[in-house]
C-alpha cells in the first residue's frame, strides 16, 4: 500500500492553490452577475419568461455560486490554520527535552 506524505509546504500550497481558485470564481461569478443585469436593464429579451429567467439565475445560480466561493475561502483559511497550529505544536515539541527517571 503507498501511502501518502504531506508536508507543511504542500498543505500551505494547497491552500494557496484554493484560494486562487476561490478568488477566480469570485471575479467570473461578478462577471456574469454584470452580465445578466446589463442584459436585464437594456431589455434584450423581452417575453413571458424574462423575470422568471432571471429571477431564477440570481436566487439558484448566482446563491450557489457565492456559497461555493465562501466555502473555498473557509476551506482555504482552515487548511492555513490548522497547518500553523501543527507546524507550531511540532516546533514546541521537538524543543522539549524529555528525561526518564
Amino acid at each position: 500500500m503507498r501511502k501518502i506524505k504531506m508536508t507543511f509546504k504542500n498543505v500551505y500550497a494547497i491552500s494557496e492553490t484554493i484560494n486562487e481558485l476561490s478568488n477566480d470564481l469570485n471575479m467570473r461569478r461578478l462577471e456574469l452577475d454584470s452580465i445578466l443585469k446589463s442584459i436585464e436593464s437594456t431589455h434584450t429579451w423581452i417575453g413571458n419568461d424574462e423575470a422568471s429567467y432571471y429571477k431564477l439565475i440570481q436566487e439558484k445560480y448566482m446563491t450557489a455560486l457565492k456559497s461555493m466561493n465562501n466555502a473555498l475561502d473557509e476551506y482555504s483559511v482552515f487548511l492555513e490554520k490548522s497547518c500553523k497550529a501543527k507546524e507550531s505544536l511540532e516546533n514546541d515539541m521537538a524543543s522539549k527535552e524529555i528525561t526518564i527517571c
